[in-house]
């Protein structure tokens, strides 16, 4: 009987055995599967933590280049708007007059008035005997200034007009002389246009076509009588403008 007992003791004890090994075997498979499923969760979560920030990424790139583009466009927009004005300005300039003058007033040779009746223009010649160009505008004013004389307009031999004086100033351009109705003191009541040519040359197309669109503004702006030469008012010590075609002025 103790021997039957023993045996069957000993299979229990076999039979708790073999449960235990197969608990810790299946234990054991378990862990590491759990092991394996929460690890692989953690990559899962890492893999979508790096696709958010890609993607938050990509919408700041996104919404930096809009920004970009919506700065990019408002420059656009101002300098569409600032070159329709600037062409406003340019065309309401031509509008109201069609002869382009370069206003480039000068220092000295003439004297401030607030204004004066002008009814005469007389035409001159100058060029630059100094220096290497005789046409070179900037060496004809540095002349003029050397010897305080002035002009209210100079032409260049592009048909360029320049502005030195206004107009209501008067310019010590005529010196000494009087025009045909015995009038002297030409300067008080004339406007001097200075054509840049030499003694030996001839003005150009460019200069007569500047010089008609010059006379006809002034006449329509003063009440002129004369338009004489340099030479018709002081022709004893003067005789300029050289080389002009008088037919060739309206």
């Amino acid at each position: 009987m103790f021997s039957l007992f023993f045996r069957h003791k000993i299979s229990i004890i076999c039979i708790l055995g073999f449960c235990a090994i197969l608990g810790i075997l299946f234990y054991a498979g378990f862990f590491k599967e759990s092991t394996f499923v929460i690890e692989n969760s953690k990559e899962e979560d890492l893999s979508l933590k790096q696709e958010d920030l890609d993607f938050n990424e990509k919408k700041l790139e996104i919404k930096d280049e809009n920004e970009e583009n919506a700065r990019n466009e408002q420059k656009k927009s101002v300098i569409k708007e600032n070159d329709a004005k600037n062409l406003s300005q340019k065309e309401d300039f031509e509008q109201k007059n069609d002869l382009k003058i370069i206003k480039k007033f000068v220092g000295f040779g003439y004297e401030v008035r607030n204004s004066r009746e002008i009814d005469t223009i007389i035409i001159h010649s100058s060029y630059d005997a100094l220096g290497s160009d005789p046409f070179d505008v900037e060496g004809i004013i540095s002349e003029y200034k050397q010897y305080g004389v002035s002009a209210h307009y100079l032409i260049d031999r592009r048909g360029m007009i320049y502005q030195l004086v206004e107009d209501k100033n008067i310019a010590y351009h005529a010196g000494a002389g009087s025009v045909p109705d015995g009038r002297n003191g030409v300067n008080e009541f004339s406007i001097g246009i200075e054509m840049v040519n030499t003694k030996k040359d001839k003005y150009t197309n460019n200069q007569y076509d500047a010089l008609n669109s010059l006379l006809k503004l002034l006449k329509n702006k003063y009440r002129i009588k004369h338009v004489l030469g340099h030479n018709q008012i002081a022709p004893e010590r003067k005789d300029d403008p050289w080389n002009f075609e008088w037919n060739r002025i309206q």
